[in-house]
């Protein structure tokens, strides 16, 4: 039973599910390695299965978010646009 006020359950996306990549760990490696989307993709297989977790990456070399509490849209961007 969940405790009370917790319904509905807060969405929590962190991870590229594919690939079991957490993006707290993405990260630090990408800043590491000086990585654009294209390099992380290649690196780590991350984006290149399902893709559901591209905007997400995106945000995440943009900003440095590494959970995410809504869903976020794919845009028609390319890998170069992006970085």
């Amino acid at each position: 039973m969940l405790p009370s006020g917790s319904w509905p359950p807060q969405l929590r996306i962190d991870r590229c599910v594919c690939m079991r990549g957490i993006f707290a760990r993405l990260l630090p490696l990408a800043q590491a390695e000086g990585w654009q989307l294209a390099e992380l993709r290649e690196a780590t297989g991350c984006g290149d299965q399902c893709g559901m977790c591209l905007p997400y990456l995106r945000a995440m070399l943009a900003d440095g978010t590494t959970v995410f509490h809504a869903v976020l849209e794919e845009t028609e961007q390319s890998d170069e646009a992006a970085a």
